[in-house]
């Protein structure tokens, strides 16, 4: 998914930075980079603490900085699941007296996890279901213990999270922070 954002005013400030003899993409890459910051932090950290701790959400949403000769900074979700013990709630509803849905607790409400857990065991440990794999020619089978039920990516979030509202959001604050690095610029005078 790709949202795209665009900046006003780059050559008029162009101009304006030309008159001190300074260049426009250092100011460039700074906006760009600090837009995905607190882009990531503001839009998607801090709807999603409910859900997940801030440092494991972190590490699923990577930021790709600007940098000399690519201008643009990008955050890029993991799409990986995500076990369900990291989600800070989440809980199961029985079916039968050994099988029971689990399910994750997100900004939005619950989300069906891809697992279960069995209500009359010692443990009732979130199971995954997944144990065979489909290659192009046949499909393995892996005969070996269960592993740990996983819930939505990261990735999942994101989409979820990056409507409308974001992208007017980032689009605002890239100006502002744009700005804001012209007249820092500017005020350091001629080189």
């Amino acid at each position: 998914m790709e949202l795209g954002i665009k900046l006003q005013g780059v050559p008029f400030a162009e101009a304006r930075l030309a008159t001190v003899n300074r260049s426009i993409e250092p100011v460039l890459r700074g906006a760009l980079n600090t837009t995905a910051t607190s882009a990531r932090r503001e839009r998607y950290t801090k709807p999603l603490r409910v859900a997940l701790p801030s440092r494991r959400l972190n590490r699923r949403l990577v930021i790709k900085r600007a940098r000399r000769g690519r201008m643009d900074a990008r955050i890029i979700p993991s799409s990986s699941g995500i076990a369900v013990t990291e989600y800070s709630r989440w809980g199961f509803d029985p079916i039968d007296r050994t099988r029971a849905r689990v399910w994750v607790m997100g900004p939005s409400g619950k989300k069906i996890a891809a697992g279960f857990v069995n209500p009359s065991g010692r443990r009732q440990a979130p199971l995954g279901t997944r144990s065979e794999k489909r290659g192009a020619k046949r499909t393995y089978t892996y005969q070996r213990a269960l592993g740990e039920a996983l819930a939505p990516s990261a990735a999942f979030w994101f989409k979820q999270l990056s409507g409308g509202a974001t992208v007017r959001w980032v689009n605002g604050f890239l100006q502002r922070e744009f700005e804001r690095r012209i007249r820092l610029e500017i005020a350091k005078g001629v080189r």
